[in-house]
């Protein structure tokens, strides 16, 4: 497809000299329209519209509901119903659904993503319910052949406005490479810019070439109104998702996350390389100390900061790494892979404790209470989960492990410690005398009724 003739195609209807000439022009352009329509409907079947539920619980009963919270978009890459979206898209979600333009509506739960460690990745794969679907083959596009000027269209869920499923699209020209936005606390690095309208909702979604080669997600955008699109939109590219995506893939509730070098840089005046200012605890870089001046990353030269910051900052932890560098007039290579974020915090931390989950991940009694003078009262136990084998209307909470549950503030504030699926020891008073029960703790659904 040669969409930039498109434009000079409009121009020359309008200059046409004479009714041949704008017929034969209008044609053309007629043509063209026909291919990108054929185009968009053959990779629409694969665009989904994910709705994501949040968890609301009312402290003072118990009561725990799943509400809409968010939507976006996103792209099935696997027969098998993989669909590729943004972490912020799905992060956090008690419940998946995905709306595909057949008008179906499926399920859908998180496979792995991009999300452990200090900074985070936004890339995630989710896993429709169901047995087969249309997609869109994730090997096949590549990011590293555009130009600034090169036509893409983006398609997806603006505003809810695919609601039923069937995709939006719009249509724009990459506006730059290479690019490392800030707007959001997810990690972009060595971004696609594009001026093809990303909207909120859009969020997710695949943004193809001409051709309907997957080149790139859609990601963010810049806005000063605040909620629309000023031209100014970023997607990550594919040559970079791929890096993730074959161990993304692979796994279940699990994570790759991006790598962790450990160095801070400073850009030389004369753009020759860059010079090492610190080295950063965990560093897995062998030999590298203070002034040293990189010049390639894996055989690519690096002129300055930018350039060091997108060959790195886009690998994947355990990925191997060459590095060549000075020190002093020394020319010296070294060969590593790069280390891992989460463990580096471990490391920091080092106590154990447990941290709060968020609400999608931790774990629910499984019953609603009331505040009385006596304590805190069971009134009432959800069917099907264990609080309903295991407690009573008018049993007292009084310990959850070792931590004080004989309030509310209490209670949630120790559930939230603890993931779904996990055993807890209660302490209760029952018929006015203290008795212990073990129970597994409920995942939000559950707790919700469903």
């Amino acid at each position: 497809m040669r969409l930039p003739a498109l434009a000079l195609l409009v121009v020359s209807i309008a200059g046409a000299d004479t009714g041949e000439d704008e017929a034969r022009a209008r044609a053309r352009v007629r043509a063209l329209e026909s291919e990108l329509e054929e185009v968009i409907a053959r990779v629409a079947p694969a665009v989904g519209a994910v709705t994501r539920f949040g968890v609301q619980i009312d402290p003072a009963t118990g009561r725990v509901a799943i509400v809409p919270a968010g939507q976006g978009s996103g792209l099935i890459i696997t027969r098998e119903g993989l669909l590729l979206t943004n972490v912020h898209v799905v992060e956090d979600g008690a419940r998946l659904t995905v709306a595909l333009n057949d008008g179906t509506v499926h399920e859908a739960r998180l496979h792995a993503d991009t999300s452990e460690g200090q900074v985070k990745g936004d890339i995630a794969l989710v896993q429709l319910d169901g047995d087969r679907f249309p997609f869109v083959d994730w090997q096949k596009g590549s990011s590293s052949a555009l130009k600034p000027g090169d036509f893409v269209f983006a398609m997806g869920n603006p505003y809810g406005h695919a609601e039923d499923g069937v995709p939006v699209a719009t249509l724009g020209i990459v506006s730059g490479k290479g690019r490392s936005p800030s707007e959001a606390g997810y990690l972009y690095i060595d971004a696609l810019q594009t001026d093809a309208e990303i909207n909120p909702g859009n969020s997710g979604g695949p943004l193809f070439d001409s051709s309907g080669r997957l080149v790139g997600m859609n990601g963010l955008m810049a806005s000063r109104q605040g909620g629309s699109n000023s031209g100014v939109g970023w997607a990550i590219p594919i040559d970079q998702m791929r890096l993730f995506l074959k161990d993304l893939t692979k796994k279940r509730a699990e994570g790759v996350a991006y790598g962790y070098l450990g160095l801070e840089v400073e850009s030389l005046p004369d753009e020759s390389g860059v010079k090492v200012t610190r080295r950063l605890q965990g560093c897995p870089a062998p030999r590298i100390e203070r002034g040293a001046v990189i010049t390639t990353v894996n055989g690519k030269k690096v002129r300055n900061r930018t350039d060091f910051v997108n060959l790195v900052g886009k690998l994947p932890e355990r990925a191997v790494v060459t590095l060549a560098y000075y020190e002093g007039r020394t020319f010296r290579t070294t060969r590593f892979r790069l280390g891992s974020y989460a463990e580096v915090a471990a490391r920091r931390e080092g106590s154990g404790e447990r941290k709060p989950l968020s609400p999608s991940r931790r774990g629910y009694l499984g019953a609603q209470w009331e505040m009385t003078h006596a304590g805190l009262r069971i009134t009432h136990t959800t069917a099907g989960t264990a609080a309903e084998e295991e407690l009573r209307p008018g049993d007292f909470l009084k310990k959850l492990d070792d931590r004080d549950v004989g309030s509310p503030k209490g209670l949630l504030e120790a559930l939230a410690l603890y993931a779904a699926g996990e055993g807890v020891m209660l302490e209760i008073v029952r018929d006015g005398k203290g008795t212990f029960v073990h129970l597994s703790l409920c995942d939000a659904q559950e707790a919700a009724g469903g």
